[in-house]
């Protein structure tokens, strides 16, 4: 046999050269499906051609998928330190239920670290590389290129690419790193979904230890529900209290999603993001079973998903698509239209309130969704005949008013969406087509003025709320306005634009004083990051007016967003992108200023940014604050049933 085949050197000839083996590829050839020749710490030759960096982070959150041991994955409690021993597998034995539960955990828990990396990396990505590049297959091949819409000018993302664009405006689309994970052609037959599917009985009717989802079910009626009653509390209670009625599945499970969202229950605290991932697998999947025959059920499970973030998808999952799915059922039941009053409606008059309720809820989460993605409006004034909400509509099945819902704060909320609608159709493609982008806001000034005027005071959750939603719809206005350069309304619009983005930042932190954030809906995070576009804008033009004293009061300004953007990481996962969006950008202008020193005397620098492809990458700081994730823990578990 010859040495070549043998593995072994014939006496007098040289060792045969042993290439080594690349075990596994960087991010770049993970997702383009091509080989990856990086060695050590040299960037693999793919990455040099492109100029991107060759980072190994998703591969190797893929790698860990089997690294948790069977007993730990079956015994851990999270008040516990479980101790971890080597798993033995066994190809050849009969495949049990505990390691079907195994290798369904191990798959949640590397979906759950991928889906965390990505978000947290794809924002710095699109503005590195997306903005900035000549090429469409930028971050992939052509055929897999991602498409990134910005929206109208309106929205936070559009605003931000048009100022690193020097105030271009006419880019729509961008290309855009990828948000999920790469799949094969066909399903994985170990992937957690198909294993979730092979036994969907015990896994669809399974929910968290008793005095867990107690403190579910207590934490969403108690922090959520006040403020978005999409639900007849009391006909839940009682069928939730009732082993021969329970509730319908999908919207139980639903309600112990949101509510892991607030709850404060230890358990449930200690491992917040996987609790929630499981609840919404367990949720979706009834969704996509269309196990659910109830309409009304559907729209109510549909608004409540927009409490969760999926992942760094936008376009076809989170908040704008799953309100997009409640707009379009509600629509077919005639929600929108009024059923008080003359109306000569069969339809009981419990009904009648809920779907009142239900409506202007899911008016309020279409107009912020919209505004934060620059979006089309979903449920437009004009398509509805709604009065606003009164007393009699709180009234419940069993004849009594639900006292614990907060009727001003979705009157108030709602009437101020009512101004936002107006102001998305004011600067919607159509119009400004129409108008040759002459614009007139001094209506909408006047309402948004009468309706702070009639907010009575105080600083409760939902007066802080309403103020937050005030000021990011202020803010969102007159930086657009800023935009058109009309020189007299710009100076006003530009001290609007400061004072109610330091208004936001001073009501986010006062949620986090008095320990409420946790309440906050996904607005907080467009107010947030509206209120730190602002600031590097002030920064930006700062520098370019050789000012230093004022970029530097930007720059503390644009620092104070960092601690509310971790502390929202917590319930929003998104937030950590954006927060190393901002640290990204500060880093930036950090280096702007003091390139600006160093000339002196020289003069006047000149606003020319630097090409976004240039810019140092410092990886290590984005990656050193990914979170890990943990096994799923048992009690989550714990009851197949609810022991009905």
């Amino acid at each position: 046999m010859s040495s070549e085949l043998s593995g072994q050197a014939q006496p007098g000839s040289a060792p045969p050269i042993r290439r080594r083996r690349q075990l596994r590829a960087c991010n770049t050839c993970h997702r383009r499906k091509v080989r990856c020749d990086a060695i050590g710490r040299q960037a693999c030759s793919n990455c040099k051609a492109i100029g991107a960096a060759c980072r190994f982070d998703i591969v190797e959150a893929l790698s860990r998928r089997g690294r948790v041991s069977q007993k730990q994955v079956l015994e851990t409690e999270l008040t516990g330190n479980p101790e971890v021993t080597e798993h033995n597998s066994r190809p050849h034995a009969p495949e049990s239920p505990a390691s079907r539960r195994y290798a369904s955990t191990s798959d949640r828990l590397s979906e759950v670290a991928v889906n965390q990396q990505l978000v947290d990396n794809v924002l710095v990505d699109f503005f590195q590389h997306g903005i900035g590049s000549q090429y469409w297959s930028r971050f992939d091949k052509l055929a897999e290129a991602r498409i990134c819409y910005v929206g109208t000018s309106l929205s936070n993302l559009a605003f931000l690419v048009s100022q690193e664009g020097c105030g271009d405006n006419n880019n729509l689309h961008y290309p855009n790193p990828q948000v999920h994970r790469i799949v094969p052609w066909k399903p994985d037959p170990m992937s957690y979904a198909l294993q979730m599917r092979q036994n969907l009985e015990s896994e669809l009717s399974s929910f968290p230890a008793k005095d867990v989802r107690d403190a579910l079910v207590e934490a969403f009626f108690n922090e959520i529900h006040p403020g978005f009653p999409v639900v007849d509390e009391s006909d839940f209670r009682a069928s939730y209290a009732d082993p021969e009625n329970p509730p319908p599945l999908l919207l139980f499970q639903t309600i112990l999603l949101a509510g892991a969202h607030v709850c404060t229950h230890p358990k449930v605290a200690e491992s917040r993001s996987l609790v929630r991932t499981a609840l919404f697998q367990r949720a979706k999947t009834l969704w996509d079973l269309r196990f659910e025959n109830d309409r009304v059920t559907l729209v109510q499970a549909a608004l409540i998903f927009s409490w969760h973030i999926e992942n760094a998808d936008t376009v076809s999952a989170n908040s704008y698509y799953w309100i997009s799915v409640a707009c379009g059922i509600a629509y077919g039941l005639g929600m929108h239209r009024n059923l008080a009053g003359s109306s000569s409606s069969l339809l009981p008059q419990c009904s009648k309130n809920l779907f009142r309720r239900i409506w202007w809820t899911l008016f309020q989460a279409a107009v912020a969704s919209s505004l934060d993605q620059g979006r089309p409006l979903l449920a437009r004034c004009d398509d509805s005949d709604q009065p606003p909400l009164t007393e009699d509509d709180l009234i419940e099945v069993g004849g009594s008013p639900n006292k614990n819902i907060r009727l001003q704060y979705c009157v108030q909320n709602s009437t101020l969406c009512e101004i936002v609608a107006d102001i998305l159709a004011l600067f919607s493609p159509g119009s400004l087509r129409k108008s040759a982008g002459l614009v007139d806001t001094s209506i909408v000034d006047a309402r948004l003025a009468a309706w702070l005027m009639g907010l009575p005071p105080g600083d409760d959750y939902y007066s802080s709320t309403l103020r937050l939603h005030y000021n990011t719809a202020l803010l969102h206005l007159h930086r657009t306005v800023i935009q058109l350069g009309e020189s007299n309304v710009s100076t006003n619009s530009q001290k609007l634009c400061s004072s109610a983005a330091e208004s936001i930042v001073s009501t986010l932190s006062g949620m986090i004083a008095n320990k409420t954030i946790s309440r906050c809906y996904f607005t907080s995070l467009t107010a947030i990051m509206a209120s730190a576009v602002h600031f590097v804008r002030e920064m930006r033009l700062a520098i370019g007016q050789n000012s230093t004293l004022l970029a530097l009061q930007s720059q503390a300004q644009l620092e104070s967003c960092s601690p509310i953007l971790r502390e929202l990481t917590l319930y929003w996962p998104t937030a950590s992108s954006v927060e190393k969006l901002c640290q990204h950008l500060l880093d930036r202008m950090k280096s702007m200023m003091i390139a600006q020193q160093t000339t002196g005397a020289a003069g006047e620098m000149p606003l020319n940014f630097p090409d976004l492809n240039i810019i140092p990458e410092d990886w290590d700081y984005i990656l050193s604050t990914l979170h890990a994730a943990g096994p799923e823990p048992d009690w989550s578990n714990a009851q197949s049933g609810l022991g009905f």
